[in-house]
């Protein structure tokens, strides 16, 4: 029987053909409504998930012939990895492979808050308004403080353009990071002992943190008023870390100066959002990591782990790795 691969949303192409290559029968899901799936990933032997689909344990329960799970990208909380795992099915993901897109992007949100850059361009295209160029002010980034809250792949690489290219001093929280590794990979940040102190010394927060059940609403209205009114905040991480109605509340009343925010708390966001409102938060629908080369990484990294496993070799990235041996034995 040949291998069948549903996948849950339109990868990039080559990532698709190296699926191809390997025989296997390609499938894209017509939705992702859960009882739709319930029924149709029975007959498939591998599911590849993008975007915020839900896998939840009913789906992968329901998926008796599946031997692999690939996550087209890094975050892991729209699967069920319980169930996944008590039911033996290794999670491949791929890390990295965002990375480069999601730094530039962080950097962008900055960039366009402080330099007034949405503002600016629809005053003058919609309201032909040339001398707002003398009623409007912007600041210069270099010599600002960076606090990152994270410092994995993405906040290092933030951190590294923001120190190199723009001379900002850079602090960061990551409990998991040491300043050995931060020095192995030639980044100049100092580590602080809480997210406090991040808060309270930085003009620009940037998130960089996956989301867990135990950091929802991480940035609240405690931790807002302890930033300068002159802070930005940025998120393109997950928009679980910020409790979005304290978020408007301390724009709007100028706790601090302004957002710039790639995820939202629940997405898509409701029409009537109010942080949809203001002008000094700038959003995006989450495509930081959908730069065309991300898309090609993210589809091939992923699609490599779903063939290792299906041909029995132990993938590069398995987010699950105690069940390897497990599964192997069972074989």
């Amino acid at each position: 029987m040949p291998i069948k691969i549903l996948i849950l949303q339109k990868i990039h192409d080559d990532g698709i053909k190296l699926l191809r290559e390997n025989n296997y029968n390609i499938e894209v899901a017509e939705s992702s409504d859960e009882k739709y799936l319930i029924e149709k990933v029975k007959d498939f032997n591998g599911i590849l998930v993008r975007g915020m689909v839900p896998l939840t344990r009913k789906i992968i329960e329901a998926a008796d012939k599946c031997e692999v799970i690939g996550r087209h990208g890094v975050g892991l909380e729209t699967i069920d990895m319980k169930a996944a795992t008590e039911n033996n099915i290794p999670v491949v993901y791929a890390p990295g492979s965002n990375s480069d897109s999601v730094a530039e992007h962080t950097v962008a949100l900055m960039m366009t808050l402080a330099k007034k850059i949405c503002k600016l361009n629809n005053s003058l295209k919609y309201y032909n308004d040339y001398n707002i160029r003398l009623n409007l002010s912007c600041f210069e980034l270099k010599d600002k403080t960076l606090g990152l809250i994270g410092l994995g792949n993405i906040g290092k690489k933030v951190a590294k353009i923001c120190e190199k290219g723009f001379n900002m001093k850079v602090i960061g929280y990551d409990p998991y990071i040491t300043n050995e590794m931060l020095k192995n990979d030639s980044l100049q940040v100092s580590l602080v002992k809480s997210i406090d102190e991040v808060l309270k010394n930085s003009d620009i927060v940037s998130l960089h943190l996956p989301s867990t059940k135990y950091n929802s609403c991480l940035i609240g209205e405690k931790e807002l008023v302890l930033m300068k009114k002159s802070t930005l905040l940025i998120n393109t991480a997950r928009g679980t870390l910020i409790d979005e109605e304290a978020l408007f509340k301390a724009v709007s009343t100028g706790v601090i100066a302004g957002a710039g925010l790639d995820v939202f708390f629940n997405e898509p966001p409701l029409a009537d959002n109010p942080l949809l409102k203001l002008d000094n938060i700038v959003v995006t629908p989450h495509t930081a990591a959908h730069s065309q080369e991300a898309n090609r990484n993210m589809a091939i990294m992923t699609a490599k782990g779903m063939a290792d496993v299906i041909n029995g070799k132990r993938p590069a990235c398995i987010a699950n790795p105690e069940i390897w041996e497990i599964r192997r034995e069972r074989k």
